[in-house]
């Protein structure tokens, strides 16, 4: 089976470093082939706009919905553009597509099982274990991917 797409949930950790390292072996060598690399931002992790309203010049005051959008898309931009550099020492050379994306969802499994279905993902390779503070033998968001969607999902340390 040839792979097209696929997906690399990005968090900054090592074992994500490495899948994306992975990716970028498994479907390098082919121009069409894409590798969407994806950071799941959390709703909590967002300030709520109706409780937002800080004091002036507090960069996360949010007094309406407009400044709340804008917040959240400059948010989004700052985590493509640090993906930016990480992605690049990675490539190893690979010809494929390269599609950076941040997206927010209630959870990280949530966000990650919706892109694999609206962008059609073949695979997802992911790191075994993130930046979570729960430690074990697989991640809780790496468990939560395996048990959400119906494409293969390669786990890497």
């Amino acid at each position: 089976m040839l792979f097209k797409k696929v997906l690399v949930p990005y968090d900054e950790s090592d074992h994500a470093k490495s899948a994306l390292h992975v990716a970028f072996g498994m479907v390098g060598d082919d121009p069409d082939a894409e590798v969407h690399v994806v950071t799941a931002v959390s709703v909590g992790a967002l300030p709520d706009p109706l409780f937002a309203a800080g004091s002036p010049g507090d960069p996360f005051s949010v007094t309406s919905q407009i400044d709340y959008d804008n917040l959240l898309g400059a948010l989004l931009q700052r985590t493509r553009d640090d993906m930016g550099g990480v992605i690049e020492g990675a490539r190893d050379g690979a010809a494929c597509k390269v599609i950076t994306n941040a997206i927010v969802s209630a959870s990280a499994v949530e966000g990650i099982a919706d892109y694999v279905t609206n962008n059609d993902i073949d695979l997802v390779v992911m790191g075994r274990r993130g930046l979570g503070r729960l430690s074990g033998m697989i991640g809780s968001v790496s468990f939560g991917v395996l048990r959400s969607v119906d494409v293969p999902v390669m786990t890497v340390k």
